[in-house]
């Protein structure tokens, strides 16, 4: 396994999730939101981008032959934005989703563009820049096995809020590769 010591691979936005907060100054109200809700549809405008409180987030791609494939999950603390669209202003190829039930704070894409956001927003821009390197490398430089062994032992809490279909979509996987991995692990 290639450790990633510069970049972490998720649950690094806890500062920046503060400084969200921070900056809201409870202007912007906490909603609940249940499994199957969609926040934003593949095709549509993204007007929101969503700071999770609780719960789990997914943005997909949905084929046209009913295919789905997951681009991101998104847990407790990290910032729901398909970045490439918000900063193209292009319609979001991937659709966010409801997982797990979720207490999340919308805030208004408009909002990111005014003055007094202007740090955060560079800090959420580098943050993801960071996030996806890690990604990069976490996919391109490990076996599959290596990637659930990395999810085993630093993001146990992600795979006890994923289901084993979901983590093989995560690691670019199918789901019978991924049992095959747990069998030889002595965990199916």
């Amino acid at each position: 396994m290639h450790d990633l010591p510069e970049f972490q691979l998720g649950d690094s936005y806890r500062t920046l999730a503060k400084a969200v907060l921070a900056q809201t100054k409870q202007q912007l109200m906490v909603k609940t939101y249940q499994r199957g809700d969609v926040l934003l549809q593949q095709g549509h405008q993204q007007q929101y981008g969503y700071l999770v409180l609780d719960g789990v987030l997914a943005a997909f791609y949905s084929s046209d032959d009913g295919e789905e494939k997951c681009k991101e999950f998104y847990f407790k603390d990290e910032f729901a934005l398909l970045f490439g669209n918000w900063l193209t202003s292009t319609p979001a190829l991937y659709q966010i989703k409801v997982i797990r039930s979720a207490r999340l704070i919308a805030i208004p894409l408009t909002r990111l563009e005014q003055a007094d956001w202007g740090d955060l927003k560079q800090q959420l821009i580098t943050q993801q820049l960071l996030f996806k390197e890690a990604k990069e490398a976490f996919l391109l430089l490990n076996t599959p096995e290596q990637r659930y062994r990395y999810l085993l032992a630093q993001k146990p809490h992600w795979l006890a809020l994923l289901t084993l279909t979901e983590v093989a979509m995560y690691i670019g996987i199918s789901s019978i590769s991924l049992s095959r991995i747990r069998k030889r692990l002595n965990l199916s």
